[in-house]
């Protein structure tokens, strides 16, 4: 732990710089319309962006110091690094007044101190759009492919010497239409997933996801929409490794849309899943499922944001045939001066492994700050605990991130 008077170091630095004399606070702004304060419009400090035909296009890079108090994420023998992160990314926006399309390029790099099993090298890009073809149908899809890394926490990846890579693929396709109060929207999805690590022989985790659903709505009014959806989705795995997990399910809910002068706005449904399985040994999985995300703008300098989620997500644990996950989650943003948003952020994740002994629950806190400095530059820091309590022997861990950096943006 000698490395630890860094982090003083960095954060007597950025304390430094982000010293409230700068800048005086303004009067409150009114809150915006479905929009949180970190995301709202700062003309003094956003980018301007690149003009290139009827596309901005916004360059960014961030540079980063991270400091990681468990970088396995074990139980026992703790070790701990600094490690060195490069962030680029590249975002294209279309400013048509009909119509959209959109892009984006990203790089996320780590080169650590003592620890170079741990670097990864995460790259990627997707494109999105819609097609407003007449007033009353839109047509819509995305198209996204990103090579990405396993973190050291995953139950999935334990024994792996370096980090297990995957490639990530994602294409959908669909349809909204609009009956005077009534609207439809029908989709499809696949989703390719594709892992590499020789010493675990991750080719086992490989699958294919087709997903098609269904959504039904009725405007109560112009702020109050109510709805049922109902979703297929069929898994196949490339090898069943001694056991095949192809599988077949489906999901009902019902839900509604809030937006209460886009003041008070967001989504919530709730419903039933369940998940079949070719191999007789897997156990058959239903429970619970849904999701809820609501943001209330308490004033136009702070924003609460509220989500819970629940789903089947797929696993290879021995014995078990999913993971019934459980997400909940509350965030604070808060415009302390007019360039400095601080952001506090409390987590909950519950994974239960269907068909065997085990239960995890893990617990996030996370406190972060960005100050502007200009249009161009911005400093960001932050601090995050994670703790994890397992049925495993083994599978407890404690974790603290610090990170300092500084983004700039054109």
């Amino acid at each position: 732990m000698a490395r630890l008077p860094r982090i003083g170091t960095l954060a007597l630095v950025v304390a430094t710089l982000a010293a409230p004399a700068a800048l005086a606070q303004q009067p409150a702004p009114e809150p915006e319309r479905n929009v949180t304060v970190e995301e709202r419009r700062r003309p003094q400090f956003d980018p301007l962006g690149i003009r290139a035909g009827g596309f901005l296009i916004f360059p960014s890079l961030q540079l980063s110091g991270e400091y990681d108090s468990n970088v396995f994420a074990t139980e026992n023998d703790e070790e701990d690094d600094f490690g060195l992160l490069v962030r680029p990314r590249i975002t294209a926006v279309s400013q048509w007044s009909r119509h959209a399309l959109n892009a984006s390029l990203f790089g996320d790099f780590a080169l650590f101190e003592e620890f170079d099993e741990n670097n990864y090298q995460d790259f990627g890009g997707s494109l999105n759009g819609r097609l407003d073809i007449t007033r009353n149908d839109i047509l819509f899809g995305e198209l996204s492919l990103a090579r990405r890394h396993e973190g050291r926490e995953s139950p999935e990846s334990v024994g792996a010497l370096d980090l297990v890579t995957y490639f990530d693929g994602l294409a959908r396709l669909g349809y909204r239409r609009e009956f005077n109060l009534v609207y439809v929207v029908v989709g499809g999805s696949l989703n390719r997933q594709d892992y590499n690590e020789e010493d675990l022989n991750e080719d086992r985790r490989d699958l294919i996801d087709l997903t098609g659903d269904l959504r039904i709505g009725y405007k109560v009014s112009p702020r109050f929409n109510l709805f049922v959806q109902g979703d297929y989705t069929i898994v196949r795995y490339d090898n069943d490794s001694g056991v095949d997990r192809d599988s077949q399910g489906f999901g009902l809910s019902v839900g509604t849309d809030i937006d209460i002068t886009g003041i008070l706005f967001g989504e919530a449904r709730v419903g039933y899943i369940r998940r079949e399985y070719e191999d007789d040994t897997l156990d058959s999985v239903s429970g619970p499922g849904g999701a809820a995300k609501l943001t209330w703008n308490v004033t136009g300098l702070t924003s609460l944001i509220f989500e819970a989620g629940g789903g089947i997500v797929e696993t290879t644990q021995f014995g078990a045939s999913a993971n019934l996950q459980s997400n909940l989650s509350g965030e604070v943003q808060h415009e302390l001066l007019r360039n400095l948003i601080v952001i506090g952020r409390l987590s909950f994740t519950r994974d239960d492994f269907q068909g065997i002994d085990r239960t995890d629950h893990t617990y996030r806190a996370r406190v972060g700050a960005r100050y502007l400095l200009n249009r161009n530059l911005s400093l960001d820091g932050g601090y995050e605990f994670a703790t994890r309590d397992s049925d495993v022997n083994g599978g407890d861990y404690d974790r603290h991130l610090v990170r300092f950096g500084l983004t700039a943006r054109l």
